[in-house]
């Protein structure tokens, strides 16, 4: 017989107390709800153990030798695993495709903590999962598991089943500290491969191009680890087309394949198909080159979204084309809308979308006037419009717009001529402050976003960024064309942040605002100091559980009745996506009669859920913030509320506290957050009496 841990906790609880325990002393001693609890009983139950309730007390039923039998199984049991069966089957497809020698079963049941009955039950499920990709699982008995696939696609679907099941901050820990992972995922690729790879890729490669997450530094990685472990078992690729364009990143994988052998006491034999394959994914890894893999279709909605944007940025006087990586996100994004390869959010209000437009009006007015005038045969929602002002939003709230005017300086070598032309540039135009020379063969180690101008003295095919064609010398009809370029960009990017900005402010009578004040002031500290973060141990994979889940943990005197709340939740759910974009967390709100006082709380999961973000790409959720609020909300708690929810969503850096922050750390950020509002508004309100 196989238990949980969970379980074997729950009968070592009744074997000291032969009098019996109480539901309650099994919530508090264990950390879990009452309906886990009764779920566990349900479970235990099948193992035809016999639970007693007698008077609220339950007990072990059973002689003495029964009950001695129990106390062998609770010390010798292995404890099963907690890993969903979703997890289970993934782990063991990741493990098939990557080995290079047939599988038993007996070890994936050793391994993961089940029966040998149970791996076959999942080895169905993984066999009909992995036909999807047309990879067949052979069977062979005697022998062994094993798959048969070309081995391109073998590679991928492996690498794409570990980036769905490992977390950044789990792995990197993993991977740079002298520790073991219970996680089966890390466990798959020998640490010190991948500590091989990883240190060979940062000499070779991560110093060349422009990894602009987490998540694609950890594909890299696994990608280079699976590749190595294949071919040094012999496993070839079928011909591999080198992708345009990839004759550097080829060097870089030359370099990084040098740097590796030197690892290894015997030689290793990689053949060009591994060369152009990795070289391919460095490519596509890399973001500075995102725009060579547009189709012609696809090029012609990239034009589209770069004059979009162009509009947006004149209209409200703020230069949102200077971060490439701005633009590629946002081309992505449209370019998905455009061509229908994702359904469009609903036409009703998405609260955290909805308070944007409000807080952007400026900047939303001038989306919603320029798309029609683009993409006037693409009608999108306003929730789906307020999806794209979110980007806008997002990068006006990170970037420094200010009049202190910087310029990249590109040229073939980096010197000489460089140097002229710098110094031609500071003497005839002194309002640009700082200049930095680039060779082109450095440029994608450059945040492009941190200059206002750039310079080049040879054509850029295909750059991101406008910039003005130059020579070293910097001739006269140059300087003038340059003059009435920088006329032209400071007309329509204007330092200005009193009269220009993109965040309109309204303002009321002093009286009135001094009010209001003193009533957010109260709302505010109550808000921020009952935010809890819980942790839910062994959650469910349904969203629908975990939200029972999160307000069964809520505080007892917050909701009157849960299951109209929980009706309400899952009606928000199924109206549009509640995952948050870029992140690892899902928010959901709503206000009911049921509650009352509005609420901000977070949840921790032992085991993430996979949910669909706003931006219609898939996440893995392991934290889901609950926001609730009574049904009838004045003017400045419905403000606050909605400032809460803008916060989040505002920058990456925001997003990573959300995600990551501890209890503390997030009441210091919303209390700062608040308190930065009542500043402006007493400041206004001075303003105003004067």
């Amino acid at each position: 017989m196989f238990l949980t841990q969970r379980q074997k906790q729950i009968l070592q609880l009744f074997l000291e107390n032969q009098t019996g325990v109480t539901i309650k002393q099994i919530e508090e001693s264990l950390g879990i709800s009452r309906r886990t609890v009764y779920r566990e009983f349900g479970d235990l139950k099948k193992n035809k153990l016999g639970i007693v309730n007698q008077k609220g007390k339950y007990y072990l039923s059973g002689d003495a030798k029964e009950l001695r039998e129990v106390k062998k199984l609770v010390c010798t049991s292995h404890s099963q695993s907690v890993m969903s069966i979703d997890k289970r089957e993934k782990a063991i497809a990741a493990t098939l495709l990557i080995s290079t020698e047939p599988c038993k079963i007996i070890q994936f049941a050793l391994d993961l903590n089940v029966s040998e009955a149970t791996i076959q039950n999942d080895l169905n499920s993984v066999e009909k999962s992995l036909n999807r990709y047309h990879i067949k699982l052979i069977r062979k008995k005697g022998v062994g598991l094993s798959i048969e696939a070309p081995e391109k696609v073998r590679r991928q679907v492996f690498v794409d089943v570990m980036l769905n099941e490992i977390n950044e901050y789990d792995f990197f820990k993993y991977l740079h500290n002298d520790i073991k992972s219970n996680n089966p995922f890390l466990n798959i690729i020998d640490k010190k491969l991948l500590l091989t790879v990883d240190s060979c890729l940062k000499e070779s490669v991560f110093n060349n191009v422009k990894i602009d997450t987490d998540q694609k530094m950890i594909e890299l990685i696994l990608i280079f680890a699976a590749t190595l472990k294949r071919t040094m078992a012999g496993c070839k690729l079928d011909f591999i087309q080198p992708a345009e364009n990839t004759m550097k990143y080829q060097g870089y994988v030359y370099r990084f394949m040098a740097l590796f052998a030197k690892t290894k006491t015997s030689s290793i034999q990689v053949d060009q198909n591994d060369i152009s394959y990795l070289a391919n994914k460095l490519l596509d890894c890399d973001y500075h080159n995102t725009y060579l893999t547009y189709n012609d279709s696809e090029l012609a909605i990239s034009v589209k979204v770069k004059n979009f944007v162009q509009s947006v940025s004149e209209e409200v006087r703020w230069d949102f084309k200077k971060d490439p990586n701005f633009m590629t996100k946002l081309t992505k994004h449209v370019i998905n809308l455009v061509q229908h390869c994702v359904a469009l959010l609903p036409d009703t209000p998405i609260e955290i979308l909805a308070s944007l437009s409000h807080q952007f009006d400026k900047l939303y007015a001038a989306i919603q006037r320029y798309w029609s005038v683009d993409f006037p045969d693409n009608h999108l929602t306003d929730s789906e419009l307020q999806l794209i002002l979110l980007y806008f939003a997002n990068e006006y709230t990170s970037q420094n717009n200010n009049r202190n005017l910087t310029a990249l300086v590109i040229c073939e070598n980096g010197i000489g001529t460089s140097a002229i032309l710098s110094a031609r540039l500071k003497k005839e135009f002194p309002e640009i402050k700082q200049i930095k020379v680039s060779r082109v063969s450095t440029l994608n180690q450059i945040d492009l976003s941190q200059y206002n101008l750039i310079f080049s003295t040879l054509k850029l095919k295909g750059f991101s960024r406008d910039y003005q064609l130059v020579s070293p010398l910097l001739l006269d009809n140059e300087i003038e064309r340059i003059k009435n370029y920088l006329q032209e960009y400071e007309q329509k990017y204007p330092l200005d942040t009193d009269t220009q900005s993109i965040v309109e402010n309204h303002h009321k009578d002093s009286a009135a605002r001094l009010s209001k004040i003193s009533i957010s002031t109260l709302f505010g500290s109550e808000l921020v100091n009952g935010i809890t973060i819980q942790h839910l141990e062994y959650n469910s994979q349904d969203l629908i559980a975990v939200i029972q889940e999160c307000l069964a943990h809520s505080d007892s005197t917050l909701i009157r009745r849960q299951m109209p709340v929980a009706k309400n939740l899952l009606k928000r759910i199924r109206m549009a996506p509640v995952g948050i974009p870029n992140s690892h967390i899902a928010l959901l709100h709503t206000r009911s009669p049921e509650i009352t006082r509005c609420s901000f709380s977070m949840f921790d999961l032992d085991n993430e859920i996979s949910l669909l973000s706003m931006d219609h790409n898939m996440i893995q959720v392991k934290r889901v913030l609950l926001m609730l609020a009574p049904d009838n909300l004045s003017d400045s708690e419905q403000q606050l509320l909605s400032m809460v929810s803008s916060m989040i969503i505002m920058s990456d850096s925001n997003l990573n506290l959300f995600t990551n922050g501890n209890q503390e750390q997030i009441k210091d950020a919303l209390a700062d957050l608040f308190l930065d509002e009542i500043k402006k508004g007493l400041t206004s309100s001075k303003n105003i009496k004067a």
